[in-house]
């Protein structure tokens, strides 16, 4: 009885073609192709070619017919990236077009065998960046991070089942990520739909520096003894690493010996690396020297926050510093805002209230479909 399901190397399935830059077109050439960029690439492993400018370039007549990009094929970067960005990310080349694709000398086409599902070893490639599966496979020189793809690809193992039930599972993660994307688009307008209703409703407002509203208190970090995870003291907040939409998740650090302390519902601000961002505190806690406490008086916390948050470009400016941006309780105190009267504040509170729990909904059903992805996952352990 013939094997359905095996193990199978990369370097064993996929046909590398590498990519072609070629030269500038001038008014003599004749061999011009568009070229895809890894600018062009997409975090959900799609291709731009309508936000990101497509570059035209002239290429030999031959290297177009040995390496234009055929439906199916998977684009590999494999020079590039940067300290947060490795390379290694993938795109799956599906456009609906007769032009003439090549990519650039920055990727590689990765050229599936025809009983394969090419979409089904996408996945698993795009799943192992997304793990981090490919930095051992990073060399850099002269700046430039270089993927070892033939390393890569020999010592890449991916279960491989037989071609129907490849075909299933790609039909299933597609389904997830059409999911994904439409929640998305949804989150997008929220966020478009919030400032609108923003600006309608907070006109004529009368300006007024933010200390004539609240209370100013600049975080101070308390010695590093006093910290620990075994939660005894408060809730310690540096930075705004913790921040989320509007309320700060759970703190992983806890401090015994507090010096500044907020209350429940005072608004925090990252004041330094970056300035500008705000989120509300749930509990009593402790905050370090890269957060301030704004404690609002006689307006309501939470119209007060969206304010803050629609003000936070206009922050961003009055950061100063060389290194790292910085502002200061002078800085804050003195934040001219325009504030309208109560049954306004509450119409708004309440209006971007409710969109902020639509987004809290769609971001959950993403974060569960994002979920089911994994446990559908195609890659080796």
């Amino acid at each position: 009885m013939n094997k359905i399901i095996q193990y199978k190397k990369l370097i064993d399935i996929c046909e590398i073609i590498t990519g072609e830059w070629g030269t500038e077109i001038t008014e003599n050439s004749q061999n011009i192709v568009s070229v895809i960029r890894t600018t062009n690439f997409l975090n959900n492993g799609k291709i731009d070619i309508q936000n990101k400018e497509l570059i035209k370039r002239e290429i030999d007549k031959k290297k177009i017919e040995q390496k234009q990009l055929k439906r199916g094929d998977i684009i590999i970067e494999k020079s590039g990236g940067s300290p947060n960005q490795p390379v290694g990310r993938v795109v799956f080349f599906d456009l609906n077009s007769n032009e003439v694709f090549l990519c650039n000398n920055f990727t590689s086409i990765l050229r599936v065998k025809e009983d394969i599902n090419s979409k089904y070893i996408f996945y698993f490639l795009r799943n192992n960046y997304k793990i981090n599966k490919v930095v051992k496979y990073q060399n850099k020189t002269t700046g430039i991070i270089n993927l070892k793809l033939q390393n890569y690809l020999n010592e890449s193992c991916i279960f491989l089942p037989e071609l129907k039930i490849q075909n299933k599972i790609v039909n299933i993660l597609d389904n997830l990520e059409n999911i994904i994307e439409k929640n998305q688009n949804y989150l997008t307008h929220l966020v478009v739909l919030t400032k609108s209703l923003f600006t309608k409703f907070n006109k004529n407002g009368v300006e007024k520096q933010l200390n004539d509203v609240a209370d100013i208190i600049m975080g101070q970090s308390p010695l590093s003894q006093s910290y620990n995870k075994d939660k005894k003291g408060l809730p310690f907040y540096q930075g705004k690493t913790e921040f989320s939409d509007i309320y700060i998740k759970e703190a992983t650090v806890y401090c015994n010996s507090p010096i500044k302390v907020v209350e429940e519902n005072d608004i925090l601000m990252s004041v330094r690396a970056p300035v500008g961002d705000v989120n509300i505190a749930t509990q009593k806690s402790c905050i370090g020297r890269g957060l301030a406490s704004i404690k609002p008086k006689k307006i309501d916390y939470l119209y007060l926050f969206y304010l803050l948050k629609e003000q936070k470009s206009k922050i961003e400016k009055i950061g100063v510093g060389s290194t790292f941006k910085a502002i200061n309780k002078n800085n804050i105190s003195t934040l001219k805002i325009s504030i309208v009267e109560k049954d306004k504040q509450n119409k708004i509170r309440n209006y971007l209230s409710f969109i902020e729990k639509l987004k809290f909904t769609i971001m959950t059903i993403i974060l569960i479909t994002y979920e089911n992805m994994k446990k559908k996952g195609v890659e080796k352990d």
